[in-house]
C-alpha cells in the first residue's frame, strides 16, 4: 500500500541494559548466548534481529568503568563491534553511540565514515555528551562539562563533523575514471579547529545518520538542528504526545518541518503467551536481586540520594526535585530523569522497591516496562502507533539473546499480521529509512 507507515523496532544491544538478574537467570535456565568474549552476544542478537526485520541496532557507549565486576561483561566499544558485524549483516542499521564530550570530532568523522563504507551505508552515530567525572580524567580533563557547556560542544561538534561528511563526493570524471574529491572546512570555533578535508570517501547513503536523545531544553535544541532521529523516554502515550509538540516546535523555530524528525522511546518488554506466564518471567529474574543492597544506589546515576527505613516503605518523593527545577543541572539524561518522575508520580503507593526496580534492577534504565503476553503487547503497540506520536520502538530485552530470539518468533509474525510492522527487510540507506517518517 502507498504511503503505509509502519513502526521501526530498534535493538539496543548493551547488557548493561538487562534485567540485574538476566545472567543468573541464563545460568539457571540456559538459552544464552555463546560467550567465549564478549562480542559473540552482540554479534547473535544483531543476526536475531536482522531475521527479525529491524530497522537498526544501537550499541551504547559506556566511556568508562561502570563498575567491578562490570555489569555488562567488558564489551568491545561500538565502533568496533559494528566493523564486524557490518560483514555479518546484510540489512540491518548499525548506530553507535559516541561521546562528543570525549572524542575528537575529526577522528570520529573517519571513524564513523569507515563504518558506513563498510556497511555500504547502514551507519548512525547516535551523539550523547556523557556525564561522569570519573570517566571525564579518562580523557585528560580534569572534571567533566557543566551541562549548558557540554551541549554547545556537541552541537559544535556535530556541526564539524557534519561538514567534513558533506564536503567530499566521488565522481566520474570525464576520463571515465572514478575519483574521490573532498574539500576544507576551516573550522575555528570556541572548542575546536578543524582545517579538514576527510580523507574517507562517501558511502552510498553520503553520510552516516544522525540520532541524538534530547530531553532537556538544550537537548531538544541540538536535536531540532542536527537529528535524524530522537532516542526518547515516554512511559504513557500522553508523554510522547507531550514529547512530540515541543520537539516539532523546536524544528519548526530552525526551519525543519514538524514531523520530519521520528521520536522514538526506549521501551523493555516482559512478554509470555500469557499474563501470567509474562510475571513469573519477571518473578524469576527479581529473584536473583538483592534489592536491600541496590535500593541505595536508584537514582545514583542522576547524583540523587534518598533516605528510608525498610524498601516496602511508599518512595519518598518529595526528597527529590522536580525535574523543572533541575532541567539545566541534573546529572545523566534528563529525559530519563523526568520519565521516572512521572512515573513516580503516577502510580501513588509505589514503594522504595518499586522505584529501584523501575529505575535500575529490571533493566533499560527509565524506560517504560511493559509486562504481558504477546497479543496484549501487539495490541499496545498498535494504539501507540495509531496515535502517531511515534515512530517505533528502542527495544531493550530483559534477558537480551533469550528475549530477542522470543520476540522474533512469537511478536515479529503477530504485528505483521496487524499490518503495522514491515514484513520484509527494508533495503534502502538508513536514512533513507527515518527520513519524514
Amino acid at each position: 500500500m502507498a504511503g503505509q507507515r509502519y513502526l521501526h523496532l530498534n535493538l539496543v544491544g548493551n547488557e548493561i541494559n538487562n534485567h540485574q538478574g538476566a545472567l543468573a537467570y541464563e545460568r539457571d535456565h540456559g538459552g544464552g548466548p555463546d560467550r567465549q568474549n564478549a562480542y559473540l552476544p552482540i554479534s547473535e542478537m544483531g543476526k536475531a534481529s536482522e531475521e527479525g526485520y529491524f530497522t537498526a541496532m544501537f550499541l551504547g557507549d559506556i566511556a568508562g568503568t561502570a563498575g567491578s565486576p562490570a555489569p555488562d561483561g567488558g564489551p568491545p566499544e561500538p565502533i568496533t563491534a559494528f566493523a564486524a558485524l557490518a560483514r555479518e549483516t546484510s540489512y540491518l542499521g548499525l548506530i553507535a553511540t559516541a561521546s562528543c564530550s570525549f572524542y575528537d570530532p575529526y577522528n570520529l568523522a573517519r571513524l564513523l565514515a569507515s563504518i558506513d563504507q563498510i556497511s555500504d551505508g547502514r551507519a548512525g552515530f547516535n551523539a550523547v555528551t556523557s556525564v561522569s567525572d570519573e570517566w571525564a580524567q579518562n580523557y585528560s580533563m580534569e572534571a567533566h562539562l557543566d551541562r549548558i557547556t557540554r551541549y554547545k560542544r556537541a552541537d559544535e561538534f556535530l556541526d564539524i563533523v557534519t561538514a567534513l561528511w558533506e564536503k567530499r563526493e566521488v565522481r566520474i570524471d570525464a576520463d571515465q575514471i572514478k575519483r574521490f574529491y573532498s574539500e576544507q572546512i576551516n573550522h575555528r570555533g570556541d572548542f575546536f579547529q578543524v582545517l579538514g578535508p576527510l580523507n574517507v570517501a562517501p558511502s552510498p547513503q553520503g553520510r552516516p545518520l544522525i540520532a541524538q536523545a534530547g530531553g532537556s531544553g538544550p537537548g531538544i535544541a541540538v536535536a531540532a538542528k542536527h537529528a535524524e532521529m530522537v532516542f526518547t523516554n515516554a512511559t504513557t502515550r500522553q508523554q510522547a504526545a507531550d514529547y512530540r509538540a515541543e520537539l516539532d516546535a523546536a524544528l519548526v523555530a530552525r526551519g525543519r518541518a514538524a514531523g520530519s524528525v521520528p521520536a522514538i522511546p526506549g521501551l523493555v518488554p516482559y512478554l509470555g503467551k500469557t499474563r501470567a506466564e509474562a510475571e513469573e518471567l519477571m518473578r524469576a529474574l527479581d529473584e536473583n536481586v538483592p534489592y536491600e543492597l541496590y535500593a541505595p544506589f536508584a537514582l545514583v546515576q542522576f547524583g540523587l540520594d534518598f533516605t528510608f527505613d525498610s524498601i516496602d516503605d511508599p518512595f519518598p518523593l518529595d526528597q527529590i526535585p522536580h525535574p523543572e527545577t533541575v532541567k539545566d543541572t541534573i546529572k545523566s539524561t534528563y529525559g530519563n530523569y523526568l520519565g521516572l518522575y512521572n512515573w513516580i508520580a503516577e502510580n501513588p503507593g509505589a514503594t522504595v522497591r518499586d522505584v529501584t526496580a523501575q529505575s535500575l534492577a529490571r533493566g533499560g534504565a527509565q524506560h517504560r516496562k511493559f509486562v504481558g503476553s504477546y497479543d496484549e503487547f501487539v495490541d499496545d503497540l498498535a494504539l501507540w502507533h495509531a496515535d502517531g506520536q511515534i515512530g517505533g520502538f528502542n527495544l531493550m530485552f530483559p534477558t537480551n539473546v533469550i528475549g530477542v530470539r522470543d520476540f522474533v518468533a512469537e511478536v515479529v509474525p503477530r504485528l505483521i499480521d496487524r499490518g503495522i510492522y514491515r514484513g520484509k527487510p527494508d533495503t534502502r540507506p538508513l536514512r533513507e529509512r527515518f527520513a519524514g517518517e
